[in-house]
């Protein structure tokens, strides 16, 4: 590895390397539309490593699930990287960076899989990255396959990022 314009420790100097920035986001679960009708009790998490937000308990009707946003919001503080001069596939300024998103149905009566992944896709969280100060969030769909699905899921989400200017804390995320 080379150790041009670092530091023992690892501090940057300057150097062509990705600046990393946090920022907090907040994805909020909107409505989930064409869930199988077997799956009543739900949760939807976003991962990326060891890092994970999760909804609360979401149910479903007739299909379909309208969490309030108190139960359907995740938040999580995620580093985002910008290199200079580099063309990134974001459009935001940032590189990319893929969060996964699950769903899981949840059974109380299980003994062992009381939650069990039921499908899954991908955000990536740096299209949504902004350092203007703005509480507007944006709204998108994503669609995913669910195990004994017709067709697939749409999940209607709400993401609203904010800059961490002063951010001074581990959160583990790399």
């Amino acid at each position: 590895a080379s150790s041009k314009g670092r530091t023992a420790g690892g501090a940057m100097f300057k150097s062509k390397g990705p600046e990393a920035l946090k920022f907090e986001f907040v994805v909020t679960v909107r409505t989930l539309e064409k869930l199988p009708p077997k799956y009543k009790h739900l949760r939807l998490s976003l991962t990326k490593g060891g890092k994970a937000a999760s909804t609360k308990e979401l149910f479903a009707t007739n299909q379909r699930a309208d969490p309030s946003p108190s139960d359907g919001s995740m938040t999580m503080i995620c580093s985002m990287y910008r290199t200079p001069g580099g063309a990134n596939r974001s459009g935001s300024g940032f590189d990319e960076r893929l969060y996964k998103l699950s769903l899981m149905r949840i059974n109380p009566r299980a003994m062992r899989e009381k939650e069990k992944k039921i499908g899954s896709s991908f955000i990536n969280l740096a299209e949504y990255a902004t350092m203007e100060p703005t509480d507007a969030a944006r709204e998108i769909k994503v669609t995913m396959k669910v195990a004994e699905a017709a067709e697939p899921t749409a999940v209607l989400l709400t993401i609203r990022s904010t800059y961490l200017k002063n951010y001074r804390g581990g959160d583990g995320d790399s």
